[in-house]
Order: C-alpha cells, then sequence, then structure tokens
C-alpha cells in the first residue's frame, strides 16, 4: 500500500513537473510575442506634406502631431512615387513601383500576385487589422459608395476587416454585415471617430490575448468631399486665409471657393489630428505605448487651388472633365507628391529628430518591416530606412523617382531634395526649397540647363534601375 502510494506521488510529482515546464514554456513565448513591437500604421487621405504646424505651416493646428515628431523622427523629404490613391496603396502594400504592380493609375485593381505587409507580419506571429479606405479592388463608379472586398486574398493578408473600396461620406458612418449590405454605424456622426474606437478595440483584444500587432488605420480626410464636423470649422474662419500668389489671380468666384475648401481642408487634417491624441491616449491607458511603433503617413497631396490654370489646361487638352481642378492630385507639382512621414516607438535613438534624408512611398513597407525586426526581402524595390529611428543614421539616397501611368498622359519624375525635373506628359522644373510655390518654372530657363541635363540623365537611370518599360518612350523624349 505504500508502495503505491509511492508510486502514485512520484508519478505525480513527474506530471507536475511537466505541467509546469509546459506552463513555463507558454510564458515564456507568450513573452516573447508580447515582446515583439506593436506597428500602428496611420495613413489619412490626401493629407499634404507641409500642412503640419511643426513643420512650418502658419495656420493649420496639428498639436498631437507636433507632439508626435517631438517624442519621434519626422522626414521632410518624404514623397509618394505617384501622387494619386490607388498606385500609392498597392505600393504601401507591396513595395514595388507601379510598373511592377501594375496599379499605374486609380481604378486598376492590384492583382492578389503580390505578396502584401500584413502576410509578412502573419507569418511573424502578429496579429493583424485594416479599416477604411483600401481602393485596390478596381474601378468603382462615384455613385455607388463604398464597395465590398471578398474576403480572402482580397484582402491581402489583413485579418480583422472593416474595409471597403471607397466611400467619400464622412459624415455617414456605415460598415457592411455578414450579408455584405450597407448597415448605418449606431452613435456616431463623423467616420474618423468610429475607425479610431474600432481600431482600439482591436489592439485592446489582441493585447489581452498576449498577441503582438499590426494594425493599419486608412482615414478618409483631408480627401474630398468638402465635409467636417461643425467644432473644427469654426476653428477656421474663412477670412482668415491668405491664397497663394498665382490663385490670386483667378476670378474672384473662384478665389472665395478656394477659400471655402481651405478651411474644409484646414478643419479635415486638424479633426485627424484629434484623432492621434485619443490614440496615444488610449495606448498609454491601455499599457501599451512603451512597445507600440507610431507610423503617419499619407498617400499624396493637395494642390488647393495652385497650379489651377496649368492643370485646366492640360484637362482640356486631353479631353477630360475640369470639375476637380482647384482641388486635384497626381500631378507632377510638389504639393501633390510631398507627404508627411512621422515615426514614433520605444526604442528610437534620438527623439525629435527632423531629417532631410530623401524617402519615397516604395521605402515605406521596408522600413516598416524593418522597424518591427522582419527581414525584408530582396525583391523590394525600395530602401529600409529604419536605422535612421533605431541609431540616428541610416541610408541616404541622391535622388527620387516618380510617375503614373503607362502610356497616354503618362509623366516620370525626379527630385533631388531641391530640385524637381519632370518630363512626358509635363515639363517641368521647379527649385522646390527656394520656390515651394513653384511659381517660376525653371524647365526652359537656359541658366539652369546644366542642372536641367543632370536631373535628365539621372531620370534615366532610375528608369533603367527600376526596370520601367516606359524608357524607350522617356528617352526619346528627352533626346528630341
Amino acid at each position: 500500500m505504500k508502495l503505491g502510494l509511492s508510486i502514485l506521488v512520484f508519478i505525480s510529482a513527474i506530471v507536475l513537473i511537466g505541467c509546469n515546464s509546459n506552463s513555463k514554456q507558454a510564458s515564456e513565448k507568450s513573452k516573447t510575442e508580447v515582446s515583439k513591437p506593436n506597428v500602428l500604421i496611420i495613413q489619412p487621405d490626401q493629407h499634404r506634406g507641409d500642412y503640419l504646424s511643426c513643420a512650418g505651416h502658419s495656420t493649420v493646428k496639428t498639436p498631437n502631431l507636433d507632439k508626435m515628431a517631438a517624442e519621434g523622427i519626422r522626414f521632410t523629404h518624404a514623397a509618394s512615387a505617384s501622387p494619386v490613391c490607388c498606385p500609392f496603396r498597392a505600393t504601401m502594400q507591396t513595395g514595388l513601383y507601379i510598373h511592377e504592380h501594375g496599379v499605374v493609375d486609380n481604378s486598376i485593381p492590384l492583382k492578389h500576385e503580390f505578396k502584401g505587409i500584413a502576410e509578412f507580419f502573419t507569418e511573424n506571429g502578429y496579429a493583424t487589422g485594416y479599416i477604411g479606405k483600401w481602393h485596390l479592388g478596381g474601378f468603382l463608379p462615384d455613385e455607388v459608395p463604398g464597395g465590398y472586398i471578398e474576403e480572402g486574398e482580397a484582402r491581402f493578408g489583413w485579418q480583422e476587416w472593416y474595409g471597403y473600396e471607397k466611400s467619400h461620406e464622412f459624415l455617414n458612418v456605415w460598415k457592411y454585415n455578414e450579408n455584405k449590405e450597407k448597415v448605418a454605424v449606431k452613435g456616431y456622426d463623423w467616420e474618423p471617430t468610429w475607425h479610431t474606437d474600432m481600431a482600439m478595440d482591436f489592439i485592446k483584444r489582441k493585447t489581452d490575448e498576449g498577441k503582438p500587432w499590426c494594425y493599419y488605420i486608412a482615414y478618409g480626410p483631408p480627401h474630398n468631399p468638402e465635409q467636417c464636423t461643425q467644432e473644427f470649422l469654426d476653428m477656421y474662419p474663412l477670412e482668415d486665409f491668405i491664397l497663394t500668389p498665382d490663385a490670386q489671380k483667378l476670378p474672384l468666384d473662384k478665389q472665395e471657393k478656394i477659400r471655402e475648401i481651405l478651411q474644409v481642408y484646414h478643419a479635415q487634417v486638424t479633426a485627424i489630428d484629434f484623432e492621434i491624441g485619443r490614440i496615444e491616449k488610449s495606448l498609454k491607458e491601455m499599457g501599451v505605448d512603451d512597445n507600440t511603433i507610431i507610423i503617419y503617413t499619407s498617400d499624396h497631396g493637395d494642390v488647393l487651388g495652385s497650379h489651377h490654370e496649368e492643370i485646366v489646361k492640360k484637362y482640356i487638352r486631353d479631353g477630360r472633365s475640369i470639375k476637380s481642378t482647384l482641388r486635384t492630385k497626381g500631378k507632377p507639382f510638389s504639393m501633390a507628391f510631398r507627404i508627411p512621414f512621422i515615426i514614433k516607438g520605444p526604442d528610437i535613438k534620438e527623439k525629435g529628430l527632423v531629417s532631410d534624408v530623401l524617402i519615397n512611398s516604395v521605402d515605406m513597407m521596408p522600413t516598416i518591416l524593418g522597424l518591427a525586426g522582419i527581414e525584408v526581402p530582396d525583391y523590394l524595390q525600395g530602401i529600409d530606412m529604419s536605422d535612421w529611428y533605431a541609431t540616428g543614421n541610416g541610408p541616404k539616397q541622391d535622388y527620387l523617382y516618380l510617375g503614373l501611368r503607362d502610356v497616354k498622359n503618362a509623366w516620370r519624375a525626379v527630385w533631388d531634395g531641391e530640385y524637381f525635373l519632370s518630363e512626358l506628359a509635363y515639363d517641368n522644373m521647379y527649385n522646390t526649397e527656394k520656390d515651394p510655390m513653384e511659381l517660376d518654372n525653371l524647365y526652359r530657363n537656359t541658366e539652369y540647363i546644366d542642372k536641367k541635363k543632370e536631373l535628365q540623365k539621372e531620370l534615366v537611370k532610375l528608369a533603367e534601375k527600376t526596370k520601367d518599360p516606359i524608357l524607350p518612350k522617356l528617352i526619346d523624349a528627352i533626346t528630341n
């Protein structure tokens, strides 16, 4: 009897040791997973790069983004390689130029053969989620708001999904239910508020589960339409806006329209900034702010009334509508391609660093992977710039390659951070540092012929390096 009891005690001890061992292994695994940095990507639509008070803008109010920049790193020379919605988003998801992923303009679906950024995070043990405008499913008429994105490969690896093709109904908040039907989200009258709440709900649940996470918020504003809640509109009286010199030459009715546009645009930027403050507060309350990397950027800028006459002439020549010429993008102008790019996180080497290194949108996916410690595959066409965050120093590029479309109305451009040159559909050359409003086109100015030739040479080199099929057409345009 005593022998049997002894054997039973011995066996129980072995089982207990085994359980403790398994529990310890599980605990260590959980600890390892939680120690991975969480990643929050925030990408509003159409936030122009200079519309930050920390960037020196005199009227826009962005206190929370200013604080984020002061505690992180702000890149002053970030560019959208292809400054319209779909091409940028495809590049952001794949790390490839437009001529590689095929989304050379809006309304072109992203092929499912490419590996999305979320899939890299999933493979490395992350929970992933997405909310907001997706705009990679293909054409969707303006009269059909929303656009359901089918489950599976069309979502490119994002596990928890509240995305839609596009919806510019910021005051009318809705989502798709399990039957693919649009249903109103009760209790909300401003879409970004709901987006933020859903993001924080996801983050809390995954944190409670002990899972590292990567979440992508694709806010709609400050894109059209001209909608914002009154509290933010009231912050910007119409009479306070001073128009750019070229806009002041327009008829008075257009000048008044530009003021209305500027009022809403400023209000929308500040409204998104308010959401940044809510996010930062929630992360701190959940105790994950010290293990979360936040990336803030945008898909493109907005001319906001500048270059109006030139844009109108181009639209008329191309036989296209001129409805949106006061607010537009997709053109080789710095106010269209320059975007904000701010990174904040726990292990940043130098808080408040303001860097003027050149960063292209094609660099963002490898940089985000690098920030999370995920191996960056060789086939990605951009550069991992995460060392600037980790060490305060890192790679530098002498020139950035930009462009849109592959046949009709195509343009290609090169930017060295000071001078910008575009060819094909637009013959532009500006000094973007001394002439930020681009009032003096230097393309045919003989005093700048050497600089022009330098940029044309580098433009051809970049087309060759990236294997852009437009290269022969580009060479022909430059030589003739």
